[in-house]
């Protein structure tokens, strides 16, 4: 359970502090209010790393860190100083953002290992908080993209990217506009999901240097943003309504396809908000061991993620950046896959199901990666960053040439897309808070219609046979299948 302090300041102030455990162990502890805007907490996480040029793929992990206070009003965002001076850690970068939404931890020294247990101080900027409020930190483990050029497109999979009409892969070289055309500069699709006009300069290609979640939003985290929503809120982005009985799965009259969400508490219209936990096991005991906390989140559509990411202050990804994630500066392989070949390995015998150790059996050789994908295993997805551990390669975990896992299979990662629509999208990064509707409201963004978002990378009922292959780096065969449905096997990710 959280802890609960009350310190006196000018009033009364609640402090809530959040322990997150995810795919390397991030936790979060001993948070405390300092007189009169700066918050302290112990951090560690597991398996960390900060490369040098010399030492490929040359780019860090780190920590996005936000907050968030809780009035009679709800819960909202706590606005951080831009200022790197303001925040204090001994043996942790802090790395700020203009906006003041939240900021990144990275370890200071070049190497790789465990960070163990070290204290930050951050200071706020939102206006003098008087009165009692609750406060909470969050962290959601991040890899560092840095800017360079990069290829788009393996010449060989389905609705693949290319260069003009010459069906080789396409070289990103800056922001700039790109122009769509049939000469040796253009970049066209192979049939109709080709790019719907010039690609502006605006328009996030993957070029610049960006953060990436390292791993899909797990159901924790799915859990911890549905309990700093209202009751309408709620309402938005589960399937039963949040005044279904206690135990009610949020997203199906049983538990579907290894999502074990559920209603802990009741809540009730125009009051109260429901109470969500993971319940995995569906027994009386909710947030067990057991309970899946650490499960890749599925069930989600792109108004649930759009949501997420406003939230938290990220922004959704391009199908651009999406592919600069997976393969780095590496020319394309013919139907590779996030780990950087085309052989693969079916992630099917479960070892501690529903743990944060959860694992699987299989252990690929040779050239070949490991990922869930196909009906041969569980019906469902598998724990973030299942296959990682501090001796795994990359192909052994499954990982993108960034770090980044599960980018083939597991779940689909929803993307702006290169159509009409999509091609308004600017990089806005989210505000932190929603309106009451619950639903995203960033400029440029996806509607509630979804038109301008699309899929990339399998799940893990997706299979690979010949061409057909929805794991593979550049394969698009469902880039215009509208994600308004909340299907099984969709999930997502950020960026920032």
């Amino acid at each position: 359970m959280p802890r609960l302090i009350k310190l006196l300041l000018i009033a009364f102030i609640s402090i809530w502090g959040i322990t997150e455990s995810l795919g390397n162990n991030l936790q979060i502890t001993n948070l405390q209010v300092i007189p009169y805007h700066k918050l302290s907490f112990n951090i560690s996480w597991e398996n960390s790393w900060n490369l040098d040029s010399i030492n490929k793929p040359d780019n860090h992990d780190a920590v996005w860190i936000f907050l968030k206070y809780h009035d009679n009003s709800g819960w909202h965002h706590l606005e951080l100083s831009p200022n790197a001076a303001d925040h204090q850690s001994d043996s942790l970068t802090v790395e700020t953002v203009t906006d003041g939404k939240g900021v990144f931890l990275k370890r200071k020294s070049k190497g790789g290992g465990n960070i163990i247990s070290t204290n930050v101080t951050l200071n706020w900027t939102t206006t003098a908080l008087l009165g009692t409020y609750d406060f909470k930190v969050f962290g959601i483990e991040m890899v560092w993209v840095p800017q360079g050029s990069f290829y788009i497109g393996d010449g060989a999979s389905y609705n693949t990217l290319t260069r003009g009409d010459k069906m080789v892969p396409y070289k990103i070289g800056s922001e700039s506009e790109i122009k769509i055309g049939e000469d040796s500069l253009s970049l066209l699709d192979t049939g109709a999901n080709a790019p719907a006009a010039n690609i502006p300069a605006v328009f996030p290609k993957g070029y610049n240097g960006f953060y990436c979640m390292k791993y899909e939003i797990t159901q924790e985290q799915y859990v911890d943003f549905l309990n700093c929503l209202s009751f309408q809120q709620q309402a938005s982005h589960v399937t039963i309504p949040p005044d279904a009985a206690p135990g009610s799965f949020a997203f199906g009259a049983s538990m579907l396809n290894r999502n074990g969400i559920v209603i802990e508490t009741s809540g009730k219209a125009g009051f109260l908000p429901a109470v969500f936990a993971c319940n995995a096991s569906n027994n009386s005991v909710y947030n067990d061991a057991i309970d899946g906390q650490n499960r890749a989140c599925n069930f989600l559509n792109w108004n649930d993620l759009g949501a997420y990411l406003q939230w938290v202050a990220l922004r959704p990804m391009t199908e651009l950046e999406f592919e600069k994630i997976c393969r780095g500066p590496n020319k394309p392989v013919k139907q590779e896959f996030a780990w950087g070949t085309a052989l693969f390995l079916d992630a099917n015998t479960l070892l501690n199901d529903g743990t944060d150790q959860e694992h699987v059996k299989e252990n690929p050789g040779g050239d070949t990666g490991l990922a869930s994908y196909g009906y041969a295993g569980p019906q469902g997805p598998l724990r973030a960053g299942f296959a990682a551990n501090g001796t795994s390669t990359r192909l052994k975990a499954g990982a993108s040439y960034y770090g980044a896992m599960e980018m083939s299979g597991d779940l689909w990662e929803l993307c702006i897309v290169l159509s009409k629509t999509g091609l308004n999208y600017s990089g806005i990064t989210g505000s932190g808070d929603l309106p009451d509707s619950g639903y995203a409201n960033m400029p440029g963004w996806p509607g509630n219609d979804a038109i301008g978002a699309g899929q990339r990378g399998g799940g893990w009922n997706s299979g690979i046979s010949g061409q057909f292959r929805d794991l593979a780096v550049s394969d698009r065969f469902y880039i215009t299948l509208i994600p308004t449905q909340r299907r099984n096997t969709t999930g997502g990710r950020g960026v920032r």
